[in-house]
């Protein structure tokens, strides 16, 4: 069987179970991805990001509204927030990132919760968060 790529160990081998009750050893190898995004397993992110002072909260996250009136809504929805709610935890406001399963744009609000966003408004790549702590 081929070796088990996480980026921290947390389903290869482990005992734990996921969201639905699976043990993480259990879940296919093509699903593990998907899986390890909607459990958050995927890590934290936010340590290169420059501070506020350096790179201020873009203006448009304080005038749109976090539940925008167009933002998706369903299971999919569900799940891809909580995995950027996951990845975005640690991170200041005005971090944002787009989602590797749908491309779903999310960002960190001023008020510290995430929220999505609009694929057509524009945010500083140097405040970009990557989906996975793997990618290079």
């Amino acid at each position: 069987m081929a070796r088990r790529k996480s980026s921290d160990g947390a389903a290869a081998g482990s005992a734990d179970l996921t969201s639905a009750g699976v043990c993480w050893s259990e879940v296919p190898d093509f699903a593990l991805a998907h899986v390890e995004w909607m459990d958050g397993r995927h890590g934290s992110a936010g340590q290169n990001l420059p501070s506020v002072d350096q790179a201020p909260i873009p203006a448009i996250l304080f005038s749109l509204p976090r539940l925008h009136q167009d933002r998706p809504r369903g299971t999919k929805a569900m799940i891809d927030v909580n995995g950027a709610k996951c990845r975005l935890a640690k991170c200041r406001p005005g971090a944002w990132l787009l989602s590797p399963f749908t491309g779903w744009k999310w960002a960190k609000w001023p008020d510290g919760e995430v929220g999505w966003l609009p694929s057509d408004v524009a945010l500083p790549s140097l405040l970009r968060v990557q989906s996975r702590n793997d990618i290079q």
